[in-house]
């Protein structure tokens, strides 16, 4: 019979296995075996700057869709949409690949981000040791159905937490040039983080905005030569602008601020006939105001430094212009920061908070199916849980403001 002292390492190491199990067998391999939007918008952008085409044509969506559909033999069509031309190139070594086993090389990466964003966060909260943490966190990200989702559309957003993390850990270090590259490769790859630069200005770490900055001039520097100018010029004219004017943004599907607002208060007779009153201008001023009241929430006083940058990463994808649920892959940050908090603070309170957002955040529901614009929590689960993250971050540090790396504290 097994000793009784090593039943809970036995039990703990067998749902470890078991989740690893579920996580490849329900989400790893079917995503390595597919095709989908997101992955081949990738793959094309990149093809067309290796076959020397015009950078501009990434952001025409009609060519840009027809190529997709000959890519992926009429099964899936899709547009760059407003991603940065240095994207494309970035992916430049996938497109000397077949298309299918590129997507078998990106899911593998993937998944290997995934698991080295885990294990750092772990390292950094003191748990590399702690097999019963380690369960837990595995559970908090290979679980919940954003998680998935990333994986079977093959997004990027594996990639954007690990730099996330990256960042997080180096803040909370005073590693600011690591922090300062981290963002700034998040923001050539997909616009992702400038909260998080704004809680550098704010928090007077010149260093790491420094850094940020240098890392996405030479990262436009360098492929200037490949995507030309007219492919910026495109995105800051034409892609940027359309879609924040885009009238999909009032669908459900799109869990963010602009779109919860556009939803209630602007009207489409195609995708949104019945807001609770058609005033466009209001949504508009709503989402600034939202906006700047989070933004000031963020920065308005010192918290712990891992709580600063896990609201900011919160912040990232919230204020989104147009987040889909597989976004919400880089709130994983935050929520297993506040569940940190949580264990530390024995707080019922914070507790029942946590369990809220992590149900919301995590749990199929289906907030694309049509509901009354009143129903928020149907409508809206991702963006409602969200907010309670960055919200309950910023509740559960009052009166914190040691900077110490937590590795260095007691877990």
């Amino acid at each position: 019979m097994y000793p009784k002292r090593n039943l809970p390492t036995f039990l703990a190491l067998t749902l470890l296995v078991l989740l690893a199990s579920v996580f490849l067998v329900h989400t790893a391999i079917p995503a390595a075996q597919r095709l989908s939007s997101g992955f081949l918008a990738y793959y094309v952008g990149a093809q067309l700057i290796r076959e020397g085409e015009p950078g501009d044509q990434l952001y025409d969506d009609q060519r840009f869709a027809a190529r997709v559909m000959e890519v992926s033999e009429g099964a899936v069509t899709d547009v760059y949409l407003s991603n940065p031309p240095t994207l494309a190139v970035a992916w430049l070594p996938f497109s000397y690949l077949s298309v299918e086993t590129a997507r078998r090389v990106w899911i593998g990466l993937s998944v290997l981000c995934l698991c080295i964003a885990l294990l750092l966060i772990a390292q950094e909260f003191a748990w590399s040791r702690k097999l019963w943490a380690i369960v837990a966190l595995s559970a908090l990200f290979t679980l919940p159905v954003p998680a998935r989702e990333q994986f079977l559309v093959g997004q990027m957003y594996a990639l954007l937490l690990l730099l996330h993390v990256i960042g997080w850990r180096a803040y909370i270090g005073r590693r600011d040039a690591i922090a300062g590259v981290a963002l700034g490769l998040a923001m050539v790859l997909k616009i992702s983080g400038w909260p998080i630069g704004l809680l550098f200005i704010a928090r007077r770490r010149w260093s790491a905005v420094w850094w940020t900055v240098a890392t996405a001039v030479a990262a436009v520097l360098i492929t200037l030569p490949l995507v030309g100018v007219a492919a910026w010029r495109a995105l800051f004219t034409t892609a940027i602008p359309y879609v924040m004017r885009w009238p999909a943004a009032t669908l459900t599907a799109y869990q963010d601020t602009t779109g919860f607002w556009q939803h209630l208060f602007r009207y489409d007779a195609e995708l949104n006939p019945a807001p609770l009153v058609d005033a466009p201008a209001l949504a508009s001023l709503l989402t600034l105001g939202t906006t700047i009241g989070a933004c000031l929430a963020l920065i308005a006083r010192r918290r712990t430094a891992a709580v600063d940058y896990a609201a900011a990463v919160a912040l990232t994808e919230l204020l989104s212009p147009a987040a889909e649920q597989y976004h919400y892959m880089v709130l994983l940050l935050p929520l297993a920061v506040l569940w940190r908090e949580v264990w530390l603070s024995r707080s019922g309170t914070l507790a029942g908070w946590s369990l809220v957002a992590t149900f919301l955040l995590s749990w199929p529901i289906a907030y694309k199916l049509p509901h009354p614009p009143y129903a928020l929590l149907s409508n809206y689960p991702r963006l409602i849980g969200g907010w309670i993250v960055f919200a309950t971050l910023l509740y559960s540090s009052r009166g914190k403001t040691n900077a110490r790396p937590l590795s260095a504290a007691h877990a």
